[in-house]
């Protein structure tokens, strides 16, 4: 075992810093967590990023996910740290939970070619994976590298230390590695690149990995971006699939800042900020998106997706929403939602007003086919401020709905509260809870809450953690009576 200690040795003294002499920068595809866009690097930038969505009740189902990336350039070296953990469950059961840790360090003998040492660490318990280790030299060289379009290739040999199936195993092995990054302008670029580390005396015994995606800088310190990774082990686990994917949306945020844009002034069809507190009067709209997916030995999906709009006159104000939520985790749906609403008010005086509105619900885990409830309900605002509001209201309704393959339709009060709060002008808070009583049976109620938080990073662009919560207290046979929901994801304001 002399020889991979001395390959070893080898890439631990090529990590170290060597002597500068000349200025440069390149990408890298592993730098997709920056943007680089001014004339000098700091020594090290820091990037996260991370995502989450949560179901409790009826649907139990966890997805986490969490990346971190540390990168390094000064002279002629340059080199990067990272790491990123997916996990997600349904009723307790993993179906993804994956850790991998990454690092190169690589020194440029001139302005295209370039000499490395790098070191990984894969786990993946659901494809059966305890460890694997590779590390290695390589020897690289850019086909083109300019401030838009950077191509890469590399090779050099390596050593593979891997348990898998509780199966250990050791052997020399040859990485092959391309990476691809292009600017279209200052604020979107996308990012390629490929890695395959066959076993040197069996090449059909190989591990092939490749990323692609996009990223859109939003503020100096807040991205957005989308990647998909493509894993593909030739050598899998007994019973285990040979390929995995895993598609990934979400913000990232830098701890020393992006690259801000050489010019200050510029123009642009962004419409600019409104006043703190202001209240638009016409139209107004908000959609939201958040998912993930994973494929392969971790089959997990998650979409999220809703529309808020509102129509305001100085007398008349209309709501309507949409809310859907789907989710399935090994091969079994573990949420399946929509939820819509419209409301008209006539407002008399500027706090009291009348109004109707028609609810629709679907929840295929929980067993509701359908449930409609038209109503007709009086309120008055306690609170109507330029930032902040509430409001209540109550009236009869109509409920008629198909639960547990049983029909039924009964008169019902309906009573609901409105909370809207713009805490400063980067921050808004709003929550709404609804309640429908049947008169003729206590025991017979649905009591639903909404709540979320938006956090501004454009004037048309939020970030929003958003948490749902539904009791219906006769629910269908076998079913549980809660459910909640907790997301992250994009908000886009028209």
């Amino acid at each position: 075992m002399k020889t991979p200690l001395l390959l070893l040795r080898l890439s631990i003294f090529l990590l170290l810093p060597l002597p500068a002499s000349e200025t440069y920068s390149p990408g890298d595809f592993l730098s997709a967590l920056t943007v680089t866009d001014i004339k000098k690097d700091p020594l090290w930038e820091i990037t996260g990023a991370a995502s989450i969505g949560l179901a409790q009740g009826n649907a139990n189902s966890n997805n986490y996910g969490l990346q971190a990336l540390a990168t390094y350039k000064k002279d002629q070296n340059e080199g990067h740290l990272g790491a990123d953990f997916f996990y997600s469950e349904n009723s307790g059961n993993a179906t993804t939970n994956s850790l991998r840790i990454f690092g190169q360090y690589n020194h440029f003998v001139d302005n295209q070619w370039f000499i490395g040492s790098f070191g990984s660490f894969l786990n993946n318990k659901i494809a059966d994976l305890d460890y694997r280790f590779d590390t290695g030299v390589t020897l690289g060289y850019y086909f083109f590298k300019n401030d838009k379009t950077k191509l890469s290739l590399e090779t050099g040999p390596g050593y593979t230390w891997e348990d898998q199936d509780k199966l250990s195993n050791n052997y020399f092995s040859i990485r092959l590695a391309q990476t691809f990054e292009h600017k279209f302008n200052k604020e979107l670029k996308v990012w390629q690149s490929t890695i395959l580390t066959p076993k040197a005396s069996d090449l059909d015994d190989t591990l092939f990995i490749a990323e692609a995606g996009i990223q859109i800088l939003l503020t100096e310190d807040w991205s957005l971006r989308t990647a998909l990774r493509y894993q593909y082990d030739n050598t899998p686990a007994v019973s285990q699939n040979k390929s995995d994917i895993l598609l990934l949306t979400g913000l990232s945020y830098s701890l020393g800042g992006f690259k801000k844009s050489t010019k200050s002034n510029r123009m642009t069809l962004k419409p600019k900020d409104k006043k703190t507190g202001e209240i638009k009067m016409g139209w107004t709209t908000t959609a939201a998106l958040n998912h993930s997916l994973a494929k392969g030995n971790s089959d997990s999906l998650f979409l999220g997706a809703s529309i808020d709009s509102a129509y305001r006159k100085k007398d008349d104000e209309t709501f309507l929403s949409l809310t859907y939520s789907f989710s399935e985790n090994g091969g079994d749906t573990s949420a399946d939602s929509l939820r819509t609403n419209i409301q008209h008010n006539r407002v008399f005086k500027e706090t009291y007003f009348l109004g109707g509105g028609l609810g629709y619900f679907r929840d295929d885990i929980a067993d509701v086919s359908y449930r409609f409830t038209p109503s007709a309900t009086g309120g008055y605002y306690l609170l109507k401020q330029n930032d902040i509001t509430l409001s209540v209201e109550a009236g009869p309704s109509m409920t008629s709905e198909k639960i547990g393959g049983l029909t039924e339709d009964f008169f019902s009060i309906t009573a609901a509260q409105n909370f809207t709060w713009q805490i400063s002008e980067k921050l808004n808070f709003s929550q709404h809870i609804t309640g429908i009583f049947d008169p003729s049976d206590r025991q017979n109620y649905i009591f639903s809450a909404r709540a979320k938080l938006d956090t501004n990073i454009t004037p048309n662009l939020a970030w929003r953690i958003a948490w749902a919560l539904t009791k219906d207290n006769t629910p269908a046979a076998m079913r549980k009576s809660t459910d909640s929901t907790l997301t992250t994801g994009i908000a886009l304001k028209f």
